[in-house]
């Protein structure tokens, strides 16, 4: 069944499928949790549990997975199931048709730039709201990084998820929930998905179907989140590639993107690995002098992710953050 697709959400699903088979699904969701959590495919599967075509399904809370309703769905073209997350805003944002030539690399460029979702985007699926389901079911209509919706857009959205039309509902997809309107929470039901066990993150990277370096350790640095997990494994095979001595630091640091965007995001991932590294070696050490060390260095490179967010150069932070372990007993790979 679909919804045992979603690995270590249990409770959340758990829920979900209550309302489903009860029918007693309210007008607004907020869908709250770590990034890379399952939030969103969770949300997907509910939709499917809401408009699959068999009625046995259905009765469970659940989907079949494999119905017209199901398949459309999962393939982002069902009428009555809207999706709307940065790549579908870019896509708005391309005048081109989709079949024309150099339609791609637009739409690459336009992705790249994404950080908000604005207010066309939240008018354009509010007025699809709106309009009669297709299907005869329901109208699902997902908002991911909600967090980032602009002022305007919040306001937009207020009214149409106050009192949506009859077998209508909204889904608020959010990391930072504590970042939002208030008056945008006040109008929604909120169901928390919990941290990843590292286990069922390994078994998640395991069965995707793109190839994750250093699977294992990523989990374990993944802090419950798949997203983060692949950024740990990234950032293993920045640091495993340069070579060890004394200039490791400065090969590190030289081998980050050249873009200012992509070279932050690399320097922060790898800060991450770094911090969780020294954290474990910091709980594990049992010389006093070197955990008193660790715990300066802990503090510093807390102090360093937050300079890589300013107008600093990523790779001299993370060289200087490099160099700072010269001495400390940390096992980044065991």
């Amino acid at each position: 069944m679909p919804f045992a697709d979603i690995l270590g959400q249990e409770k959340a699903v758990s829920y979900l499928k209550g309302l489903a088979a009860g029918g007693k699904v309210p007008g607004a969701m907020l869908f709250f949790g770590e990034e890379g959590i399952g939030k969103a495919k969770t949300a997907l599967e509910f939709a499917k549990a809401l408009n699959c075509l068999d009625s046995s399904a259905r009765a469970r809370g659940d989907s079949c997975g494999v119905c017209q309703s199901c398949r459309a769905i999962s393939q982002g073209t069902h009428p009555d199931v809207v999706f709307a997350d940065f790549l579908y805003q870019a896509r708005l944002e391309v005048k081109k048709d989709f079949s024309s030539k150099g339609y791609e690399e637009e739409l690459e460029k336009e992705l790249a730039k994404q950080q908000h979702i604005n207010v066309d985007t939240i008018r354009d699926v509010t007025a699809k709201s709106q309009q009669k389901a297709v299907a005869g079911g329901w109208k699902v209509l997902i908002i991911d990084a909600a967090q980032t919706m602009q002022a305007a857009a919040a306001n937009a959205l207020l009214k149409f998820i106050e009192e949506p039309p009859y077998k209508t509902l909204w889904i608020l997809i959010t990391s930072k929930r504590a970042t939002m309107l208030k008056t945008i929470l006040s109008r929604c039901q909120p169901l928390a998905f919990a941290p990843l066990a590292g286990e069922t993150v390994e078994k998640i990277l395991s069965a995707s179907q793109q190839e994750v370096p250093y699977a294992q350790l990523a989990a374990k640095y993944s802090g419950g989140s798949v997203a983060r997990a692949l950024k740990a494994s990234q950032a293993l095979e920045l640091l495993a590639s340069a070579e060890q001595g004394a200039a490791w630091p400065c090969a590190v640091a030289g081998a980050l993107s050249r873009t200012l965007a992509l070279s932050r995001t690399e320097a922060q991932s790898v800060l991450d690995v770094l911090l969780a590294a020294l954290h474990q070696s910091w709980r594990q050490e049992t010389d006093p002098a070197q955990a008193a060390a660790m715990r300066r260095d802990l503090k510093k490179f807390e102090d360093y992710k937050r300079a890589i967010t300013r107008n600093v150069s990523p790779a001299l932070v993370l060289e200087t953050a490099l160099m700072s372990l010269d001495g400390i007993n940390v096992k980044i790979f065991d």
